[in-house]
């Protein structure tokens, strides 16, 4: 009695699609390996499309080291308070890395979001960013942020976790002006 075993390879641009067949099982079985997209390959949700074009085939520790920079200079909200209309007064603390050593700022600032105040504290840091574009998750217990952003005629996309959508709007801030003037 022969035995038929054959093993096919094909890589398209979504992801890795392996089909192997043999003569005890009639039906292909197909293993998916999302490739392409660093992020829904650990966590199952897609990249926002530019950032997906940007990040295809990259491991996770790459990605996170491109996208999520370690910043000079850190916007971190310690606290919120609901006013009338579409406002919150936000507390915020500004972390700046220098050469002799860390310096916080405290500042409190009423802005309709926190994207607004944190580009109103990083613009008064001289890092002016503008958000061309926004995405948001809910990941398990946390939220991650993607932006892109710009200065002038540079982008570049930016990611943030935290605890919260405020706070992880915060940390993609901070990512950003990071690649943009770091």
């Amino acid at each position: 009695m022969s035995s038929f075993t054959s093993s096919l390879t094909f890589r398209s641009r979504r992801s890795l699609l392996t089909k192997t067949y043999t003569q005890h099982s009639p039906i292909p079985s197909t293993t998916r390996v999302f490739a392409d997209d660093p992020f829904r390959a650990r966590f199952g949700h897609k990249l926002p499309k530019g950032l997906r074009e940007e990040a295809h085939g990259m491991q996770w520790r790459t990605f996170t080291a491109i996208y999520a920079p370690a910043s000079t200079i850190r916007v971190h909200i310690t606290g919120i308070r609901k006013l009338r209309g579409n406002h919150n007064s936000y507390d915020i603390e500004l972390h700046r890395n220098t050469t002799d050593g860390r310096i916080t700022e405290t500042h409190s600032i009423v802005a309709s979001g926190p994207i607004a105040a944190c580009t109103h504290i990083l613009a008064n840091a001289g890092r002016r960013v503008e958000i061309l574009s926004f995405h948001q998750f809910e990941i398990f217990e946390s939220t991650v942020t993607f932006v892109l952003a710009s200065h002038n005629h540079r982008q570049h996309w930016a990611m943030g976790f935290g605890g919260s959508r405020e706070h992880s709007a915060a940390t993609a801030m901070s990512s950003a002006s990071e690649l943009l003037f770091g």
